[in-house]
């Protein structure tokens, strides 16, 4: 915050004030008392114009380095005091000292966050809720509470609940036609138990040149009875017997 205007600019008055004084100072002191100071400070010796005896031009020299030293060492100390941000300068309330504390993942740009609502600073004063009327205990305590309770009765009661008509009876009724045969399926007691047998493991025979002969399968008749189980798994394996020998 930037500071007041009676402190801005003493930084600035004390700077010009003190350059002022230095002026005059040269250009009011005697001649002797002049060059008695420039021969103990030591400037004759840095600066070879200054050796006494002094003239006007050497008094103006003096009048403004000592004057520019002093403006400037007394406006920096006044800034470092009463400046901005200085240590003796008023500080005015931040804006955001009443902002609350969010994490950097929770901050957006375009939503800042908001400083909390004061009451007082609405125009119309909130008005404090009045307190509950102290009753005395009622009579009877195994009165209900709706009972005892003025508000909890309504003037006027509510309408009835409407009777809902049983599910059952909701829409229209479906009609269901019984099937004209019922597909039954063999229990798990009918079915025969499967045997397990040890395969017996597959040699691998020379090869040979001539083709094996495979016999041609037995054509089934559709009319015929199923085969069982038993000649299907004959067949299974006669079938891997003859692919393993084809491999090899």
């Amino acid at each position: 915050m930037a500071a007041t205007a009676p402190t801005r600019y003493l930084p600035i008055a004390g700077g010009l004030a003190a350059g002022l004084a230095v002026l005059a100072l040269v250009f009011t002191s005697p001649a002797e008392a002049l060059e008695s100071w420039v021969r103990q400070t030591g400037i004759a010796a840095l600066v070879p114009a200054a050796n006494p005896p002094l003239g006007s031009t050497a008094r103006l020299l003096l009048a403004l380095v000592g004057g520019g030293c002093a403006a400037a060492i007394v406006w920096s100390a006044l800034f470092l005091l009463w400046g901005t941000g200085g240590l003796l300068a008023p500080r005015a309330r931040r804006s955001d000292e009443d902002l609350p504390e969010i994490r950097r993942a929770d901050a957006h740009p375009d939503a800042p966050p908001r400083r909390p609502l004061n009451a007082a600073e609405l125009e119309v004063p909130v008005v404090p809720a009045p307190p509950p009327e102290e009753r005395t205990l009622p009579e009877d305590l195994d009165q209900p509470l709706a009972a005892f309770d003025p508000s909890a009765i309504l003037a006027v009661p509510r309408e009835p609940v409407r009777p809902l008509s049983p599910a059952g009876s909701v829409g229209s009724t479906i009609r269901i036609d019984p099937p004209g045969e019922v597909a039954t399926f063999p229990s798990a007691e009918e079915i025969e138990r499967i045997e397990t047998f040890a395969v017996t493991p597959i040699r691998r025979v020379e090869e040979d040149a001539s083709p094996m002969p495979i016999a041609a399968e037995p054509r089934i008749d559709d009319e015929a009875e199923p085969p069982s189980i038993d000649s299907l798994l004959d067949r299974l394996e006669r079938g891997t017997l003859r692919r393993g020998r084809s491999i090899n």
